[in-house]
């Protein structure tokens, strides 16, 4: 017997140290993670500045060491601006094994893959869609930015009690309709509501070629507005500004934060300057931690971020906590999520609640001498 024993020892001990390296190596494997956005044209100030907001919050959490001991890998997909585009970067992503999807920034490509992905496939941390269309569901989307209708309202109520604003022209583009679609209707509504009057709409696309401003402006100044709420983003409402200044129209601008970027400045110039947003971060709050954040992504990309890189940041610390709370596995994180509370961020405080949404404070922003300057700082 004991010959046989010795025998089979050298064997049993080469069995277990290989699967202790087995062991070893698939701990030491990387957690696979993607992000989905615009990435190319115009219109990709929010899905660049997702991008790098999130890839500086990846190499912040690897260079500490990654997660249970395990580095993240950020796989990068473009949604070229379109639905077709955002499901085709979403199946790529998840057939190369990530575990969460950092998307989309806008909320017309969110909803179409919300449509084609099943929940079990993969979760969603969106930084920047906040339509309210897919508020209160249960289900694989998950987001760091509070739904539109706070903000849309909080900017009616702006225009009439504080500006004194009587007449109000809609223009909003078609192109984001499950954003400006709620957008403007909720400010219509309580526009009126206020005592307030919609004089009337003027909708275009972004997606269907070059846009006729002249046309947009012909059927606005028939409308005899005090002011324009511009559902839109940055370059479009940039240069509806220049025209409404060279045409001397006097209209008070007023803005969704869809338009809150950098872009709006650099192509409007002059003209942008006193267009009014009702937003959930404002740049100027002299927080130590996002001057701290703006320091390192400005030295890290050589430009300052906006909105989208900062909720981009936090969304990535968001699934990060969720690893942690679920013992370093990222199975079943959709369980996990719900709860999850920061009291301290970058853009503020805020918790994710049982449907994956948030609630966040609401500022009034003006463009002021070529950068956003707080109006008014309010609370939740």
């Amino acid at each position: 017997m004991d010959n046989l024993n010795n025998i089979k020892l050298p064997g049993t001990i080469f069995v277990l140290i290989l699967l202790s390296l087995c062991l070893c190596s698939c701990s030491e494997d990387p957690i696979l993670i993607g992000f989905s956005g615009t990435l190319k044209g115009k219109y990709s100030d929010l899905g660049v500045q997702g991008r790098n907001g999130v890839t500086l919050a990846v190499e912040k959490i690897n260079k500490a060491g990654g997660l249970d001991g395990r580095k993240l890998e950020l796989l990068v997909r473009d949604d070229e601006n379109t639905s077709e585009g955002a499901v085709k970067a979403d199946r790529e992503l998840i057939k190369a094994g990530v575990s969460v999807i950092f998307g989309h920034m806008t909320s017309i490509q969110s909803l179409a893959a919300l449509k084609e992905i099943k929940e079990d496939e993969v979760i969603f941390i969106s930084p920047t869609t906040s339509t309210n269309l897919i508020q209160g569901i249960n289900d694989n989307f998950f987001r760091v930015i509070p739904t539109l209708t706070n903000l849309s309202k909080s900017l009616s109520d702006y225009a009439v009690k504080t500006l004194r604003k009587k007449r109000i022209a809609v223009l909003w583009d078609r192109s984001n309709t499950p954003f400006a679609e709620p957008y403007k209707d909720t400010f219509v509504e309580f526009f009126n509501k206020n005592g307030g009057k919609v004089v009337g709409e003027v909708d275009f696309s972004s997606y269907s070629g070059p846009v006729d401003w002249k046309i947009i402006m012909d059927k606005l100044k028939k409308l005899n507005p005090d002011s324009i709420i511009a559902v839109t983003a940055a370059r479009d409402l940039a240069v509806f500004a220049q025209h409404s200044k060279l045409d001397n129209t006097g209209w008070t601008i007023l803005s969704s934060m869809w338009g809150y970027t950098k872009e709006l400045i650099q192509t409007g110039g002059q003209s942008v300057e006193g267009v009014i947003f009702s937003v959930h971060f404002a740049e100027d709050l002299n927080d130590q931690d996002y001057e701290n954040f703006k320091q390192k992504f400005t030295a890290r990309f050589g430009w300052p971020p906006n909105f989208a890189a900062a909720f981009g940041y936090e969304s990535v610390m968001v699934f990060a906590e969720a690893v942690k709370k679920n013992d370093g596995s990222t199975k079943g994180l959709a369980k996990v999520l719900p709860g999850i509370s920061f009291k301290k961020s970058i853009v503020g405080p805020f918790t994710i609640d049982e449907y994956g949404d948030v609630e966040g404070t609401k500022h009034i922003v003006t463009v002021k001498n070529g950068t956003f300057v707080s109006v008014s700082r309010g609370k939740k």
